[in-house]
């Protein structure tokens, strides 16, 4: 089969669809997997759940190490605020202040407009097209990782 560089125009679609974004994250001195974990929690938080560090491990694939780090920089930055469960010492609840929902919002926005382009480049029947073929690739790509 003839290579069609397909991954590679998938990567340089990514790199130009994220140098906007990756400038809302560094305006606010965060990384994309701050920001995913943000979004996990403000989602979860909408939907009337309550987020602990354990939820957000596993949503964004970090270690509990990891994870701790991550959240005591988002505290310190005034993006996420940290309480202790009344029933077990162990488990802390995350929700976001303010400040971090402020960030997700102007995410949201972002992701909108990014939306928006791809929508006023593809038809509709090409928009289905496109997401139903992406979900393909993305499934494929997790039978991948875990054979791995």
């Amino acid at each position: 089969m003839e290579n069609k560089r397909l991954y590679g125009l998938l990567c340089c679609l990514h790199r130009q669809m994220s140098r906007d974004n990756h400038k809302l994250f560094s305006e606010y001195g965060i990384t994309h997997v701050q920001m995913h974990a943000m979004v996990f929690i403000q989602r979860e938080t909408m939907e009337g759940r309550r987020v602990c560090q354990k939820d957000i491990e596993k949503q964004v694939y970090l270690r509990a190490s990891a994870m701790s780090t991550m959240l005591t920089n988002l505290e310190k930055s005034g993006f996420i605020v940290r309480t202790v469960s009344e029933g077990d010492a162990r488990t802390k609840y995350v929700t976001l202040t303010e400040k971090g929902k402020n960030v997700c919002l102007k995410n949201k926005l972002f992701m909108e407009k990014c939306d928006g382009i791809v929508q006023s480049a593809l038809t509709e029947e090409e928009q289905e097209t496109f997401k139903n073929l992406l979900l393909k690739i993305m499934a494929e790509t997790e039978k991948e990782v875990k054979n791995d």
